[in-house]
């Protein structure tokens, strides 16, 4: 008996570790020293500066019909940047951006314009409309730049809704846009930063600007009230809060850029030139506060400049104004 359990220590002795102590499991060696290899953060997106997730695809630009008959419309809170500019009859329309966003309703869709397309090209962007005028569809057909017409070969894509009556009544989603952007060999477009983006904006300076209004037109205002809560403005169409259709919720950005370009009428119908190319004077708005700017196209992009610097926007959504020459802003 003796014997045998001294065999049985013996056995038990060579199972243990050499030195005192057990051997730490795998889950003690994760957590006592061995450093771990961290995924690395993903790149901002460049039209917001936040955090961007998701496969890559290209940014959408979507013409969105700013017409009476059209409002509220649907998905202008999701978009990255909205880019606001007089079309025919003293009505702005609307060039919606959409990169960081890439699902839900969007609409009325309206037709294109040449400066609009101008201002697509800037981003590499991915022109969606509802047709066009003549310039705008020759331009599109002699240079091939990408575009899904919702009422000519991608009309699968769109669809009219009946609450409402033609021309007001095109809507479409974004997730229905990307697949076809990836179907018709868009998907692969890249848009690279141009902006600058800072957690404090340009805020060092300026005077107080709580409301902003706009005059586009005798017939058309448009402003802005800063809401201190948020650190956001909220948007208003003549007068009005304007908001979105599906939630019920204001509109609301982080940066408001008011500029002045020259405009001119070139036929009877009232289509209009815009001297995109600049340089020009105007106004950025944020947190509250107004920072009188140059503004300058840099590569297709118009981008709000001092000293010969750009400054930097607040992370997160911009509105861009582009009045006549013959408008007014004011603020305080």
């Amino acid at each position: 008996m003796r014997r045998g359990a001294a065999l049985l220590l013996a056995v038990v002795l060579l199972m243990l570790p050499v030195g005192c102590g057990w051997m730490p499991s795998k889950t003690e060696k994760e957590t006592t020293g061995e450093p771990r290899e961290t995924a690395e953060p993903p790149p901002p997106d460049p039209l917001t500066g936040l955090p961007s997730e998701g496969p890559a695809h290209p940014t959408l630009m979507v013409m969105v019909n700013n017409h009476r008959k059209a409002r509220p419309q649907s998905g202008l809170n999701r978009a990255d940047l909205v880019v606001e500019i007089l079309a025919e009859g003293e009505i702005t329309r609307f060039a919606a951006f959409y990169h960081s966003r890439t699902e839900g309703k969007v609409g009325p869709v309206r037709s294109l314009r040449p400066y609009y397309l101008e201002l697509g090209r800037g981003l590499n962007a991915v022109a969606v409309h509802a047709g066009g005028s003549t310039a705008a569809l020759q331009e599109v057909r002699s240079s091939g730049w990408p575009s899904l017409d919702g009422i000519h070969q991608d009309a699968g894509y769109f669809r009219r809704e009946r609450d409402r009556r033609a021309p007001h009544n095109l809507y479409t989603d974004l997730s229905r846009l990307q697949e076809a952007a990836r179907t018709k060999g868009y998907g692969d477009r890249e848009t690279k930063p141009v902006f600058r983006f800072d957690e404090n904006g340009a805020t060092a300076e300026g005077e107080p600007a709580a409301e902003i209004d706009l005059v586009y037109h005798k017939l058309y205002e448009a402003g802005y009230r800063y809401d201190e809560e948020s650190g956001e403005y909220v948007r208003y169409t003549q007068g009005e809060k304007q908001v979105d259709r599906e939630s019920g919720e204001p509109l609301t950005m982080d940066n408001v850029l008011v500029i002045k370009a020259k405009h001119r009428v070139t036929d009877a119908a009232g289509h209009r030139e815009v001297d995109l190319k600049g340089p020009g004077s105007g106004v950025l708005f944020q947190r509250g506060k107004a920072i009188p700017i140059q503004w300058e196209n840099i590569n297709g992009v118009i981008v709000p400049v001092r000293d010969g610097q750009m400054l930097p926007l607040l992370p997160g959504k911009t509105w861009i104004n582009i009045l006549p020459e013959t408008g007014k802003v004011s603020y305080r």
